[in-house]
């Protein structure tokens, strides 16, 4: 084999291996807050779906455990000490709980993907190895149009929640 390819391939092993090292290895859970209701809505799927591809676009370690509707504090906790267990077990290092808080009021379609089905999104992160919080925040949809109160508005949103949460990641 030529010198120069074996130099190339030593080169590209390299970097994969090293640009590994500085993965975060995360998992997302959307926790869907919508009182009432006992059926996953299309809209927290493509959350989940839009905020992994965000990070695993990104080279990051991603997977998601499963969306939680919120029924009570209590059982928010106990799904948090879960959620907590089941990823420190498997190795991850942080958990993203993102919270999606649907407008009740105007929300008359859970199938449809409307964009003025969210009144606003929290989240939360948690080193696994403490369980403790490490940063959390806080966003609500701007302006809710006919020009955005469908898919591509959705996943802009979420992709723009997706951001702010990568941006906190950084700095811890």
């Amino acid at each position: 084999m030529n010198r120069w390819v074996k130099f190339l391939i030593s080169g590209l092993f390299a970097f994969f291996c090293v640009s590994g090292a500085f993965a975060k290895s995360l998992s997302i859970q959307i926790i869907q807050n919508n009182p009432g209701q006992e059926k996953i809505w299309a809209t927290s799927y493509l959350f989940e779906q839009n905020i992994t591809d965000y990070f695993f676009d990104a080279g990051d370690i991603v997977s998601s455990s499963p969306i939680w509707i919120s029924a009570s504090e209590d059982k928010n906790k106990s799904s948090l000490r879960a959620s907590l267990d089941e990823n420190r077990q498997g190795g991850m290092e942080v958990l993203v709980r993102v919270e999606l808080f649907y407008d009740v009021k105007n929300s008359s379609n859970p199938d449809g993907l409307l964009l003025n089905n969210i009144k606003n999104v929290e989240w939360k992160a948690y080193a696994l190895d403490t369980g403790r919080e490490i940063f959390k925040g806080k966003a609500e949809p701007e302006r809710v149009d006919s020009k955005n109160n469908n898919e591509l508005g959705l996943s802009q949103f979420a992709g723009y929640i997706a951001y702010k949460i990568n941006t906190q990641m950084k700095f811890q």
